[in-house]
């Protein structure tokens, strides 16, 4: 354990006594991932020892991602632009709409944490993380496409907890190849616009829409027919060909706040009340405004290209349910 170089100092970093004289300035750590995984600042109070992201603002006062760290990040975007016209993958950029938090529950030193490339200490968005709420978003809007329809749940949550054990399953003749439609809302119609169903006509054929949807994520038997790739920061689809062209990195995260009312409710098993103090919670995401590069591509044992389907469910799904964690507060909303 060791005081950061340079005399006293109220954070304490528990690490090598050879590292502490190494490092001069915690800061100045190229690898973002490297400095919050293996170099996290902790601090005395009031005889506990802290370790959260509150403490990691007060350390560093701002989260910039070097120079240094940028150019590595440039020459690996590039071999992954490479791979991804070599598969002829679909790929786009969409820019973040709002702040963004993935990876808020992985583990960590810190009450919560945020997914960064390992060697590069850059925030990116799992292609699991990306084909996940896709499918959500497509259950959701199946469910509400068998709102009141024969044996299905009355309850929402319900209907589509049903309907995506039934997915799952591959079960697709327990969906009704005939299903009568009126007042539909603008994010099913837009949904069922995906699969060529004209809501003017009255009808809806479900099954074949649920046998799409097997084909493009999978069913617990048989692999998905699309590959939906990890997301990076990245202005264009080209290799940057400017230094300058990633310099929206060195500030892409910015330190956001949660603030919790009901922490013995939830940790003790106490009663809920309004009586309780709330404890804020720091925590890192990504800025608004920040572009995203995102890909699908046909797997190599797919029967058919169902990419463009695919990639327009993904695009709605980011618009309208968003990625991430704190998506229900309007997080995560890409366009």
């Amino acid at each position: 354990m060791g005081n950061s170089k340079g005399g006293k100092s109220e954070f304490r970093y528990f690490v090598p006594g050879g590292t502490i004289k190494a490092v001069e300035d915690p800061s100045k750590i190229d690898n973002l991932a490297l400095l919050l995984g293996k170099f996290s600042p902790f601090r005395e109070k009031k005889e506990k020892v802290e370790a959260n992201f509150s403490v990691l603002r007060d350390a560093l006062k701002k989260v910039e991602i070097t120079e240094n760290a940028i150019n590595a990040y440039k020459r690996f975007l590039n071999d992954y632009l490479m791979l991804l016209k070599s598969l002829n993958a679909r790929m786009g950029v969409l820019q973040s709409q709002s702040r963004l938090v993935v990876g808020l529950g992985d583990e960590s030193v810190y009450e919560v944490s945020i997914r960064l490339l390992r060697n590069y200490g850059i925030p990116y968005i799992p292609g699991s993380a990306v084909k996940g709420v896709t499918r959500a978003w497509a259950v959701y809007m199946m469910a509400e496409l068998l709102d009141g329809y024969g044996e299905f749940e009355k309850d929402f949550f319900k209907r589509a907890g049903k309907i995506d054990e039934m997915l799952g399953k591959g079960n697709a003749e327990a969906f009704p190849e005939k299903v009568e439609i009126s007042g539909l809302s603008k994010h099913l119609k837009e949904f069922l616009k995906v699969f060529s169903e004209n809501p003017n006509k009255g009808t809806v054929d479900a099954r074949r829409i649920a046998e799409t949807l097997m084909k493009i994520f999978g069913t617990t038997e048989k692999m998905g027919e699309v590959v939906f790739f990890d997301a990076l920061p990245s202005p264009a689809e080209e290799p940057p060909k400017k230094p300058e062209d990633l310099s929206f990195l060195r500030v892409i995260l910015e330190f956001d706040i949660m603030n919790p009312h009901y922490g013995p409710y939830y940790s003790e098993g106490k009663p809920p009340g309004d009586w309780y103090s709330p404890v804020p919670v720091i925590l890192l995401t990504v800025a608004k405004g920040t572009p995203f590069l995102f890909a699908v591509a046909r797997s190599s044992t797919a029967k058919e290209d169902l990419t463009e389907k695919a990639w327009t469910l993904m695009k709605l799904a980011l618009k309208y349910h968003g990625v991430g964690a704190k998506t229900a507060l309007g997080y995560g909303r890409f366009e």
